[in-house]
């Protein structure tokens, strides 16, 4: 397989609307029953349940409009996350390729490289201030594959296939993935 094609999960998606109808329907419960008789508890419930209906409406488009979040290639990764800000590192660019755990626990995949000046159509003013920062011509990116749009098992796959694919090719990228401390906890000790 000469690339892997990483897209949004149908099923996580599925799971965080469902979540957001059911925490709007509770909203607006409570708003109507519980509201004491003031006007201002049903408005205020209705507003913030419409927040949530709005997270579901973005989510199934999201859906329906399922466009690739990654691109890994024997060549390199390409970032399409922001359409009007496609980002492509070659591996040969590339310094590290972590898998770790993020705040709220779900897993994210971070590939960390540069893009020299000479890469660039327009230099932007931030570009030139990290390249003078860093008495360089290089401007430093860190590609993040969230975990809350992915499964873990799906972002596991993406690791280990950069891993097979390029670490051979590319010796000088640093790998490090992601252990999980409360796993080591049920283990007996080796004394």
């Amino acid at each position: 397989m000469d690339k892997l094609v990483v897209y949004n999960d149908l099923r996580r998606l599925f799971a965080i609307s469902l979540s957001y109808v059911v925490i709007a329907a509770c909203i607006l419960w409570l708003g109507f029953t519980q509201g004491s008789g003031a006007v201002v508890w049903p408005i205020v419930s209705v507003l913030v349940a419409a927040c949530f209906l709005a997270g579901v409406a973005f989510n199934v488009r999201k859906m329906t409009n399922r466009n690739p979040l990654f691109e890994y290639t024997l060549d390199g990764v390409t970032d399409m996350t922001k359409p009007d800000d496609i980002i492509y590192l070659p591996w040969s660019q590339v310094l590290n390729v972590n898998l770790k755990a993020a705040s709220n626990n779900d897993l994210m995949l971070e590939v960390m490289g540069y893009k020299t000046a000479d890469q660039f159509e327009t230099v932007t003013p931030e570009m030139k201030q990290q390249m003078e920062a860093n008495h360089s011509d290089r401007v430093y990116f860190v590609l993040q594959l969230s975990g809350l749009w992915v499964r873990q098992s799906r972002m596991k796959d993406a690791y280990e296939w950069v891993c097979d694919h390029v670490a051979e090719a590319y010796p000088a990228i640093a790998f490090s993935r992601f252990e999980d401390p409360l796993s080591k906890l049920g283990k007996k000790s080796d004394q």
